[in-house]
């Protein structure tokens, strides 16, 4: 699933991006978008990428690394 947005404002290291019209927002790490401006349209492709069933079965260090973000 695309989910769009518009950052609203960029308070410290933090974007907010406003969701949708009935006030649905996010903040969101600057750091993952360092080039993010106010007005800026975003998106995001939202989806399960492992089911909690699967993610019980992996060992806590293994799954930190997983999620570990690298630029």
């Amino acid at each position: 699933m695309i989910v769009r947005g518009v950052v609203d404002r960029i308070e410290g290291d933090r974007i907010i991006i406003l969701l949708s019209d009935e006030g649905h927002a996010v903040e969101w790490p600057l750091i993952f978008l360092p080039d993010a401006r106010e007005s800026d349209l975003i998106s995001f492709d939202v989806k399960v990428e492992l089911p909690a069933s699967e993610v019980r079965k992996i060992n806590p260090k293994s799954l930190l690394e997983r999620l570990a973000w690298r630029p």
